[in-house]
């Protein structure tokens, strides 16, 4: 049992691993896919990494989060306390994103499984502004906490 917890955490990882983030001395961002990064190894300014831009381009070409987003489960497991806002304490530059979107009050389309993000992110408690987005790399943004919704 201890083999394969322990391949299925390693190969996730490794497949994580694909992708990396950087920023450049002159604050501009850039998500780069063929350096290989370990998933522990996360460098920048969160407020940079999380910019709407840059994470909607990145979702719409890759249909997915950058490497340094992780579950609010996944957060919580490493000691992230939602009413403390410390994730950036807790895990610096690292973001909530990839967590399963409802869709309740129905206002986007029906019939697609969406998944919510947080974007424009500097670090203390999380604000209003997140993206929702499918696995196709359709994406809306919400500034006003899921009540309104742009199409990008």
């Amino acid at each position: 049992m201890y083999f394969i917890n322990n391949y299925k955490i390693e190969k996730k990882a490794e497949t994580a691993a694909n992708k990396s983030v950087s920023v450049n001395e002159n604050s501009t961002v850039t998500i780069n896919e063929k350096n290989a990064a370990t998933t522990a190894n996360f460098s920048g300014n969160i407020d940079e990494l999380t910019e709407e831009n840059l994470v909607i381009d990145y979702v719409k070409e890759n249909h997915q989060l950058p490497n340094y987003y992780l579950t609010k489960s996944e957060a919580r497991k490493e000691g992230w306390v939602p009413s403390k806002g410390n994730l950036c304490d807790v895990l610096p530059g690292r973001a909530i994103g990839g967590d399963k979107f409802s869709n309740r009050e129905k206002s986007l389309p029906a019939g697609n499984q969406y998944f919510e993000a947080d974007v424009n992110y500097n670090c203390g408690n999380r604000n209003a502004d997140r993206i929702v987005f499918t696995k196709n790399g359709e994406v809306w943004l919400t500034k006003n906490h899921y009540k309104t919704f742009e199409k990008k």
